[in-house]
């Protein structure tokens, strides 16, 4: 690999922002046929790269080469003319269009009369769907289609323009085993068409899966480039934070006393007959693959969605479709997609911090600025959270940041209950390990937590009793040292069911 010359090579490369150097003298490069996978807590400068490698940044310094050949992106479309093509988390799909339309977007086909060839268009999508082991009808609309399969559809678009390098970014954090074993078998094709791929991830079972080589990131340095094959997981975590860090899952029991969350018989959405008690003290974990329901669990018990059936906090009954009753009675809830539902991109750290609780910040319906400013610095410096001013705009802030953000803006109304759904998504595993911490001592404080979550290691390092859902319904449960990670997997992929279905046919 070595003699070969790079598909990419960045050399001194060097990113300053006003008071911040995101890019410090990096190199780094790519092989055709390779997955080159980059790892890093979040602002240690994997994203500052790969914009620098997009177009969407113009690098302060350094040189950089696609194929031998020096290039200066000023523009995304320059990346784009140069063979590179970035796959975001949030994908960059037209839902109302097919399938063909996306894939070819920009890039149609015409007829001679200078109109858009349709038959040419759908049969050139069809070959490339093909050449992936993709069964998808072109003329389907791409908002129909699961994530994984969009995520899918974004490969062959960028297969359509001759694409040589691929960035995938965070690419599994929505998807099913299934369906991330799936991508896998797609990137292996590719790695095998001498396409190179940047492949980056917190999960470092997924580096170990499916990468080569990994370089490691943190404040703006490079800090090692090596083969996979020559690392250990607890080295790279070093690499990333720093320091050693012996235990992740910061887990000790706490006093557990009296049910404060009772919910009964519950329909909703996906939601079948879910039913969930929640003692002080106690973390209660609901794990389930994607499809599962466990996504529906927060926002039935908050009453965000429509639904049936009962729920109580502390004794006290919440009133169906009433999120702001809810919130009265002490229960709060912290969404799954922290972008769409969670933050306000624009506004400042601290007026994210307390938009629940301007009503207590309040008299005569003025904010007291001085008891906003006294309560936003107590839970930023009680939570560790690290911002350069309580006015800095939250988006500026790494992911783990903005997550532990959004916990200090539901723990200002001291909760009796807090539910947190998937709260550990695209953050790396140090800011985890800090959210982790957060929880256990949560529990101590005698708050009860419910955590919905489909990272199963998760649920098992933080959770006192874990209940597993599958089509909307509960399966099981165990208590923690009941579970395994063999249990629940067969509990969240039906197997429990189907045994229990055999055992009433032959009785």
């Amino acid at each position: 690999m070595t003699t070969q010359t790079p598909l990419l090579e960045m050399r001194q490369i060097r990113k300053e922002f006003p008071g911040v150097l995101a890019l410090d003298d990096v190199d780094f490069d790519l092989y055709a046929g390779e997955v080159h996978a980059l790892l890093g807590e979040n602002g240690a400068g994997k994203s500052t790269l790969i914009k620098v490698i997009a177009g969407l940044y113009h690098r302060d310094a350094g040189s950089m080469l696609v194929e031998g050949e020096e290039v200066d992106f000023m523009t995304p479309a320059d990346s784009i003319e140069k063979g590179i093509k970035v796959v975001y988390q949030e994908l960059d799909l037209v839902p109302g269009l097919s399938v063909a339309e996306n894939v070819y977007l920009g890039n149609y086909p015409h007829t001679r009369m200078r109109t858009v060839d349709w038959r040419k268009l759908k049969q050139d999508t069809a070959e490339l769907l093909q050449g992936l082991g993709l069964e998808i009808d072109p003329t389907t609309p791409v908002g129909n289609l699961r994530i994984a399969e969009q995520q899918l559809v974004e490969i062959a678009r960028a297969l359509s323009r001759q694409t040589r390098i691929i960035i995938m970014d965070e690419p599994t954090s929505a998807l099913s085993p299934g369906e991330i074993e799936y991508l896998f078998t797609i990137i292996r094709r590719l790695r095998e068409r001498n396409v190179g791929i940047i492949y980056i991830s917190h999960k470092l079972d997924e580096i170990y899966e499916i990468a080569d080589r990994v370089t490691v990131f943190r404040d703006g340095k490079l800090i090692v480039t090596k083969p996979v094959a020559e690392t250990q997981p607890q080295d790279l975590v070093t690499y990333m934070v720093g320091r050693e860090m012996t235990d992740l899952f910061p887990k000790t029991v706490a006093d557990i006393g009296q049910p404060l969350l009772t919910a009964h018989q519950i329909n909703s959405g996906r939601l079948k007959d879910f039913d969930v008690t929640v003692n002080s003290g106690e973390v209660v974990g609901i794990f389930g693959l994607m499809g599962a329901g466990i996504h529906s669990v927060g926002r039935a018990l908050m009453g965000d969605a429509p639904r049936t059936g009962e729920v109580k906090v502390d004794g006290q009954t919440v009133r169906p479709g009433s999120p702001s009753d809810a919130l009265k009675k002490g229960m709060a809830l912290l969404t799954e997609n922290r972008r769409e539902d969670g933050l306000v991109p624009l506004l400042s750290v601290e007026s994210n911090l307390t938009l629940a609780a301007l009503p207590k910040l309040s008299r005569a319906g003025w904010i007291q600025k001085k008891d906003e400013v006294r309560a936003a610095t107590e839970h930023v410096n009680t939570l560790s959270i690290k911002t350069p001013s309580l006015s800095q705009q939250i988006r500026l802030l790494s992911g783990g940041n903005q997550q532990k953000a959004l916990m200090a803006r539901w723990l200002l109304l001291n909760p009796k209950v807090l539910l947190l759904s998937e709260p550990t998504r695209g953050i790396d595993v140090g800011a985890k390990a800090e959210i982790y911490r957060l929880i256990n001592g949560l529990a101590h404080r005698g708050i009860g937590v419910l955590v919905m979550s489909t990272e199963l290691q998760e649920v098992l390092g933080i959770a006192d009793r874990i209940i597993v859902m599958f089509d909307g319904r509960v399966v099981s449960e165990f208590t923690r040292s009941e579970a395994t990670q063999e249990r629940l997997i067969d509990a969240a992929a039906g197997i429990v069911m189907e045994q229990q279905a055999e055992e009433v046919v032959s009785a």
